[in-house]
């Protein structure tokens, strides 16, 4: 009889490992149980398909990369704030190779409806924390927003710009971050 018991966060750690060492594709019940030393029957415990594992190990990446966000660590200015974000999101991507691309492919196929549910959460949390670091900005041009422009459609397009930064393998954003500077401090541009 096994005696040997794990905890959901016991099985996270392992899914990093895994993730971190092969990739998001190679994450599956039975190798994060043999990791874990129970049977795969723990697993299903607590997380009942694959696509819920999945969808929980990318969520706890996501908030593993980003816990100094969710600490509300990092610059006051939003600009600033913008490529300290990248900048932890490229540490984590040395951490978890590939992670930023292979896991929007893997929800992208069938039966992922809950993974892509959990990463959305995942984003709306880091796009909260977006919006209201620009709306504390005190150097932010008060005439940058209106009805048409406004800060959360601004956010949004940010965040689009930051992850298609990182599935492109950027470096850096420093053309994002040069654009956010005439946009929101046009009064700074050539300083």
């Amino acid at each position: 009889m096994n005696t040997v018991v794990t905890s959901r966060e016991a099985i996270l750690a392992a899914c990093r490992q895994t993730v971190a060492a092969s990739g998001l594709s190679a994450l599956n019940m039975r190798e994060i149980a043999a990791q874990c030393h129970v049977a795969v029957g723990s697993i299903y415990h607590y997380f009942p398909s694959k696509a819920e594992l999945m969808g929980a190990a990318v969520q706890d990446i996501w908030q593993y990369i980003f816990h100094a966000v969710s600490q509300n660590q990092g610059p006051a200015g939003f600009t600033e704030y913008v490529g300290w974000i990248y900048s932890l999101a490229r540490q984590g991507e040395q951490e978890f190779p590939r992670f930023f691309s292979e896991h929007a492919l893997g929800f992208t196929q069938g039966g992922r409806h809950k993974a892509r549910e959990r990463m959305e959460n995942c984003f709306s949390h880091m796009k909260s924390g977006l919006l209201a670091v620009l709306q504390r900005d005190p150097a932010v041009d008060p005439r940058a927003f209106g009805e048409q422009f406004t800060r959360e459609d601004f956010v949004e397009f940010v965040f689009s710009s930051l992850l298609a930064c990182l599935a492109q393998g950027r470096e850096d954003c420093k053309f994002l971050l040069e654009v956010l500077r005439r946009v929101l401090y046009p009064h700074n541009v050539g300083e």
